[in-house]
């Protein structure tokens, strides 16, 4: 509290000097007015006077010459000298320092104002006076600084501890609402968790009771199941048997489909064959016409000596080449019909090799429909035996539940009953031949289902 109340009228007080410092700047008369009236012996007009005079000279708005003299002079001559705040404390040092610089100046103005102000009678013991206040002035300025270093330590570790304490107070206030809000999410956790565990907890047992009926059931079936994991057992045999067999056609399909490719390739190669060796034929038949057409205009325009030479060289010449080209003719069309004989045995070859092949496919689909058709008759023979095992069960309860009750109904009679020696025998009573009658009537129906 005394530090906010110090602070406030540090701020008040430095607001006022402010206020009244714009004013001197702009009236400076005003200031040499205060200064007059405070030499002429009518003293202070207030306080604040005198100590504004003093921060205008400190500072440096006004020049310290008559007004600064002035001042230091009527506030050592007065008896009681105002209370002083530390801003003046601060001003009254930097008087001291200024005065310590120009001590001659100051002492001379000094004289000459006091001899002004004051009658020569008294100046020696004024003097004397001004000389102890000053001793005096000096030494409360030099305790004053001390306590203002002081005050200053004592207030920067107190800001510094007061700043520490106010960072410690937000890190533990955050720390605190994380830790509530942690805390909150940890709550929210536990409570589904416990709604998780209760929820788990109740459908564990009703596992529990399943497994219970379920081994029960188990115990039940595993002997149908093993039957029927025999008859598996052959018929996967089978299947691979079959299977094997399957892979075994496939591969031989593959080696008749890449003969076949292959003898595709080699009846086009034929083709091309004899299409190429049909138009060399129908070439030479050209040239050979060409030649003869030649031949006879050239003897057409020679003369009628000459006509004889060369049809003697004609008949000499033209049978030879008839029968060379007859020949090769020949030669062409026996390796032509060679060709066709060949051609037609590989299609007929292809063909038979087709149909053989179509066959074993054929084979090889009625071979998977075969398979298809156990398969799903084992499947169907699984499911009876399953719904014949659920039966069998149904049943089982349904004698454990006929037996229970007769064990009741045997139990009340046998209390109610008295003990007498004229009894009959338990075995001989009505009651049981008509309960094993009526098991051994549901055993004979459901065994013929």
């Amino acid at each position: 509290m005394r530090l906010c109340i110090s602070a406030s009228e540090v701020a008040l007080s430095s607001r006022r000097r402010r206020r009244e410092e714009e004013e001197i700047k702009q009236n400076p008369e005003a200031l040499h007015f205060r200064c007059r009236k405070a030499v002429s012996g009518n003293g202070f007009g207030s306080q604040s006077d005198m100590w504004n005079i003093m921060d205008c000279t400190a500072s440096g708005i006004v020049h310290h010459s008559l007004v600064l003299r002035t001042s230091f002079v009527v506030w050592s001559l007065s008896t009681n000298p105002p209370p002083l705040f530390d801003t003046q404390k601060k001003n009254l040092i930097i008087l001291m320092s200024i005065l310590e610089e120009k001590p001659s100046s100051s002492s001379s103005w000094l004289a000459s104002e006091a001899t002004s102000v004051i009658p020569a009678g008294e100046i020696d013991p004024l003097l004397k006076d001004l000389n102890e206040k000053k001793q005096s002035f000096r030494r409360n300025v030099v305790s004053l600084a001390a306590e203002l270093k002081e005050v200053r330590t004592r207030l920067t570790s107190q800001e510094q501890s007061y700043t520490l304490e106010t960072l410690t107070r937000q890190v533990a206030e955050a720390k605190a609402k994380n830790m509530e809000e942690e805390i909150g999410r940890l709550e929210k956790k536990l409570e589904e968790r416990n709604a998780k565990l209760q929820a788990s907890a109740s459908t564990a047992e009703k596992c529990f009771k399943e497994l219970d009926d379920l081994r029960s059931q188990l115990s039940a079936t595993q002997a149908i199941a093993d039957s029927s994991a025999a008859s598996a057992q052959s018929a996967r045999l089978q299947c691979l048997a079959l299977v094997k067999e399957l892979e075994e056609k496939n591969g031989s399909l593959k080696e008749h489909e890449h003969r076949v490719t292959t003898l595709g390739e080699q009846l086009d190669k034929l083709q091309r064959d004899m299409q190429a060796r049909e138009s060399s034929q129908k070439q030479l038949k050209d040239d050979v016409l060409k030649i003869e057409n030649d031949i006879m205009q050239t003897v057409a325009k020679a003369g009628a000596s000459k006509d004889c030479e060369l049809r003697k060289l004609l008949n000499e010449v033209s049978p030879k080449n008839f029968e060379k080209i007859n020949k090769l003719l020949i030669v062409k069309d026996e390796e032509i019909a060679k060709l066709k004989d060949e051609i037609k045995i590989m299609s007929a070859h292809w063909e038979n090799k087709t149909k053989e092949l179509e066959s074993q496919l054929e084979k090889q689909r009625r071979a998977d429909q075969e398979l298809k058709k156990r398969v799903l008759k084992l499947e169907f023979c699984l499911q009876e035996a399953r719904s014949q095992t659920r039966k069998l069960q149904r049943m089982g309860e349904r004698r454990d539940k006929a037996l229970k009750e007769l064990r009741d109904q045997l139990a009340a009679k046998q209390q109610s009953a008295t003990m007498s020696a004229e009894e009959q025998n338990f075995w001989e009573t009505s009651g049981f031949k008509i309960v094993v009658s009526m098991s051994m009537l549901i055993l004979v129906v459901f065994s013929k289902r």
